[in-house]
């Protein structure tokens, strides 16, 4: 039987590739052939797996940004201490003043950060300054009504007004109407003690990116 290459190629006996499409006819000329191929292909990287991207860390205002929490707390400190002075020299610039709360909280926050801040950034940090008035306020309120609720801590409550021309119109309260005006204060002390300081961080949010 004549011998012949896989391309059907007659070959001359004893040839060791085939003189069409030069395919080698012996083994160890195969074998050459493939380590010598394998030795010139490029070496491949392994494939890496391909792992889903992490997202990125939230630096919205909220109570998990740290810098916000600590900068609204300064600020509510310090208004807390300027609040009753106020309160008694001149209590109509009250709503004024927590403006102005939320307006610092936002000013010192962006003058730290260096990143400008939204309106709704701004009115969220002022929110939380005003709401750590709220709670200290609500806490000293909750103190007040105990001591209003014991005959003794009454009666040197009604010493402590008599002595000041702001607080005098009290004495003509009962224990209990003054309780329950106390208690329908208080969601109304929410409204106010958070959303003018929100107001104010809002005006503070503007100004920061009109300067910028």
């Amino acid at each position: 039987m004549e011998p012949r290459c896989t391309c059907g190629a007659l070959l001359i006996e004893g040839a060791r590739f085939c003189h069409k499409c030069g395919k080698p006819q012996f083994e160890e000329d195969v074998a050459r052939l493939n380590e010598s191929e394998q030795a010139s292909a490029p070496a491949q990287a392994p494939l890496q797996p391909q792992t889903a991207e992490e997202p990125r860390p939230l630096t919205g205002i909220s109570f998990r940004n740290s810098r916000a929490v600590v900068i609204s707390l300064l600020v509510a400190a310090g208004a807390m201490i300027c609040f009753l002075p106020l309160a008694l020299v001149a209590a109509p610039l009250f709503p004024i003043f927590l403006c102005g709360v939320g307006f610092v909280a936002v000013y010192l926050y962006h003058r730290g950060a260096k990143e400008p801040l939204s309106t709704s950034a701004g009115a969220r940090l002022g929110w939380m300054t005003g709401l750590w008035i709220f709670l200290v306020t609500a806490v000293l309120l909750a103190m007040t009504a105990l001591v209003i609720a014991s005959p003794a801590g009454w009666e040197q409550l009604r010493a402590a007004w008599s002595q000041v021309p702001q607080t005098a119109k009290l004495l003509d309260l009962s224990q209990h109407d003054l309780l329950v005006q106390m208690l329908i204060m208080l969601p109304f002390s929410f409204l106010l003690l958070t959303m003018l300081p929100g107001l104010g961080g809002i005006l503070g949010a503007k100004l920061s990116s009109w300067r910028r």
